[in-house]
Formats: C-alpha cells, structure tokens, sequence
C-alpha cells in the first residue's frame, strides 16, 4: 500500500508535464498528419483537382502528367514523428528534473528518504510512474495517430507495421533521456567533472539508434544504453548519502 501512495503522487506530480506533451503532441502532430490527407495533399500538389466537385470517388488512373510517386512516396503519420521525438526527449528533461533535480534543490529527500519505507520502493515508484506517463503520453497519442493513418478514404498509402514500431523506438527514446537526466541528478561530483555523464551518454545512444536502419540493431542498443543508466542509477540511489 506505502508503494501505491508514492506512486500516487509521482503521478501527480509529473501530470503537469504530461498534459503538456499530450497537448503538443496532439496540436502539432495531428495539424501535419492531417495535412498529409489525401484530398489536402493531390489538392495541394494539382490545384486544378477539386475533390468532390466532379470525382466522387478517388481513383488512380494512368496519366503522364501525374507522378504517382510523388504522391505516395511518404507514408502519412511519418509526418508527426518529428513532433513525437520532440514530445518525448521533452518529457525526459522535464520528468527527470522534477523527480530527481527539484528534491535536491528544495532539500526534501531527507524526509522522503526516512520515511517507513525502503529505498528500492521509492526509487522505482518514480520510474514506474515515469514509464507510465511515457505510455499515456506521448505512447498512446502515437498509436491514435498510427490507427488514423490506417484510413484507406483518408491516405493514398497506409502505414506500415515498422513506421508504428519506429515511434515506439522514439517514446522509448524519451525515457531514455529521462534515465540519463536522472543519473544526472543523483551524481554528486562537480559540474565541470563527470555530472552530465548520464545526460551525454544517453543523448549519444539516441543518435547512435537514430542511426539505424536494422530494427534489430536499434533494440540491442536501446537495451544496453538502458541497461548501462538504469544500473548506475540504482547503485548510487541505494549508497548515496542523502
């Protein structure tokens, strides 16, 4: 029951940050996945089409004039991944500063610490409750977006398994910069020596996996950059003087 109460309030805590990356997500990823629709875009492309006027059905026919490829060579909610990477590496800093760099600053986690319960429990009521807000937002949002990307009447080309895959990889991403700002904060060396190290280590494993083409690849560099920040972590929370 100790462990529900502290997740409880990691959850409150961190809904402010949540909301506002559901809120950005939502407006600037569903303003360019609505643009990429496919009466908004052959519109845009050709202004001489007007969808409804005389076609009541789309239909692709030959003509020389027309580059289908032009058409289709995007798939529609890649539009919004851009806005999702944002969203997420966002949501690290912000989660990552609240949890772990606002106690230190107000000087709370003598009580927080000394309280009735272990310290594994508290350490891992603030990740939990990290992960869950990076699956209510930004995970969630995506999936939304990659189900209306879906619509044959809406999309000349639907997405495809690995593009929804693709922004999962971002939001996970995100919480791997909120480890590296977490292990940021728990350091106690000096800001000119190693403090940042968690920050920068995890901000080379998001370019390092951006950089793959190979989902496989991608996966093994998620798992051991995560495996790298979530075992310093826990090592210095549970020696740490507080």
């Amino acid at each position: 029951m100790k462990f529900v109460a502290l997740l409880k309030k990691e959850l409150r805590e961190c809904l402010p940050w949540m909301l506002l990356a559901a809120v950005f997500l939502t407006v600037f990823g569903g303003i360019a996945l609505r643009e990429q629709t496919l009466s908004r875009n052959i519109t845009n492309r050709y202004p001489a089409f007007s969808p409804g006027s005389e076609v009541k059905r789309f239909e692709i026919t030959y003509d020389p004039d027309i580059n289908i490829y032009s058409l289709t060579r995007h798939y529609p909610v890649s539009a919004a991944g851009s806005f999702l990477l944002i969203a997420s590496i966002g949501l690290g800093l912000a989660l990552g500063i609240r949890q772990f760099w606002m106690e230190q600053v107000t000087r709370t986690w003598s009580f927080l610490i000394h309280r009735s319960i272990n310290r594994r429990a508290i350490l891992w009521s603030k990740l939990a409750a990290a992960a869950i807000v990076f699956i209510i937002s930004p995970g969630i949002i995506w999936s939304i977006f990659y189900w209306y990307s879906l619509r044959p009447e809406l999309f000349a080309v639907p997405s495809t398994g690995r593009i929804f895959v693709e922004g999962w990889i971002f939001v996970v991403l995100g919480f791997m910069v909120y480890l590296g700002m977490t292990l940021a904060g728990l350091n106690r060396v000096r800001w000119y020596t190693t403090k940042l190290f968690g920050l920068l280590f995890a901000g080379l494993m998001v370019v390092v996996v951006l950089g793959q083409w190979s989902l496989l690849w991608a996966f093994i560099f998620i798992i051991v950059g995560i495996t790298i920040l979530l075992s310093q972590i826990i090592e210095i929370f549970l020696s740490r003087e507080f």
